[in-house]
């Protein structure tokens, strides 16, 4: 059983497990014969396990967001959304939407992966080629124009050796954040809370532009998902704060659904509380009078994805000319250093 509940679903996993269920009960194949068919091609065997428990629990009754629950290898909302299909008699409908919502979460987050794991890699290898030319190249030539009887210019050797103090420093302090980064990333995947990286995360989530478009996307998207499913607004409200890690969106969510409260539509209150953009709160209004504000807040939930996905396109298409105009001056002022000593030398040979 403890290996069951070490087991945590990934979002690709998560979005082909909701695309299965929701296969098999458009085939009105029984949940629990299910299943079993999907544990046996289980990736590992506490998959397997969890599968096959989760098939047992149906097989004596259970519904399916209890079993679910039970293994605590699902997030909450899952199990939450997945009640609610149940309940309204559109879990395949439900665990469809699931599985596209999940598939969204996927590639966002690879992206948003992508993003900060290549800037990182190159600036990596830029210091690296910097150490080793100003810490090894440029000795060697000091040396053999000594041998000559000329030297590099006292400010150009003074540059030099602040290039390698400089270049060794950023190894040095990168590779320290790079453990530090490591081993705080495998204590938060094992369930332990680091609580510096819990404020450093926060930190950068709530003023970062891309995790802004992230949260919007990820409250659009719950709340067409509420709608389409007959739950009251408020409870969206409240699940959808459940998904953004934005605290300051979450915080603007919350005060959303007290004025739904107190008797404010959707409209006036994600306006009051500046919760969208004035083009998408102007859907929202067009939604809620024509009657299609699932599909408006579907629409909504795309437009933030795309913003997210063009803001790490933008950090990539800024950072790549950054690091080649780096490169290009060190490496010309490196050769500047040895030309022009050179220069001397075949002037006096001359």
């Amino acid at each position: 059983m403890s290996e069951i509940k070490n087991r945590k679903y990934t979002y690709q996993e998560l979005a082909a497990f909701c695309l299965e269920i929701s296969m098999l009960l458009n085939a009105a194949v029984p949940l629990d014969e299910g299943l079993s068919i999907m544990a046996q091609d289980a990736k590992d065997e506490a998959e397997k396990k969890l599968l096959l428990s989760m098939a047992e629990g149906v097989e004596i009754g259970l519904p399916l967001f209890q079993a679910m629950e039970e293994t605590e290898a699902f997030p909450r909302y899952v199990i939450q959304m997945a009640k609610l299909g149940q309940e309204t008699g559109t879990l395949d409908e439900m665990m469809g939407s699931l599985s596209a919502y999940y598939e969204k979460e996927h590639y966002l987050l690879r992206n948003i992966k992508n993003a900060v794991t290549y800037p990182v890699i190159m600036l990596f290898m830029l210091f690296v080629i910097l150490f080793v030319l100003f810490v090894k190249v440029m000795p060697i030539f000091e040396s053999v124009y000594e041998q000559l009887g000329a030297q590099i210019s006292p400010a150009a050797r003074s540059a030099i050796r602040m290039g390698g103090i400089f270049s060794g420093a950023a190894l040095v302090i990168g590779l320290i954040l790079a453990v530090i980064i490591a081993g705080a990333y495998i204590l938060t995947s094992f369930g332990k809370k680091v609580p510096l990286w819990e404020k450093a995360a926060a930190f950068v989530k709530d003023r970062s532009r891309i995790a802004e478009a992230v949260a919007k996307r990820r409250l659009a998207s719950a709340m067409a998902l509420a709608i389409r499913c007959g739950m009251d607004m408020e409870k969206g409200m409240d699940m959808a704060a459940e998904l953004v890690e934005n605290d300051r969106i979450r915080e603007q969510i919350l005060s959303c659904r007290e004025l739904m409260e107190d008797g404010k539509d959707c409209y006036q209150a994600m306006k009051e509380k500046d919760l969208f953009s004035g083009f998408h709160i102007q859907m929202v209004q067009v939604g809620q009078r024509s009657g299609h504000l699932d599909q408006v807040m579907e629409e909504i939930s795309d437009s933030y994805g795309n913003q997210a996905d063009e803001a790490i396109d933008g950090i990539l298409a800024r950072f790549e000319p950054t690091l080649v105009a780096v490169l290009a001056v060190a490496v010309g002022f490196i050769l500047l250093s040895v030309m022009l000593p050179l220069v001397g030398i075949l002037a006096t040979v001359g």
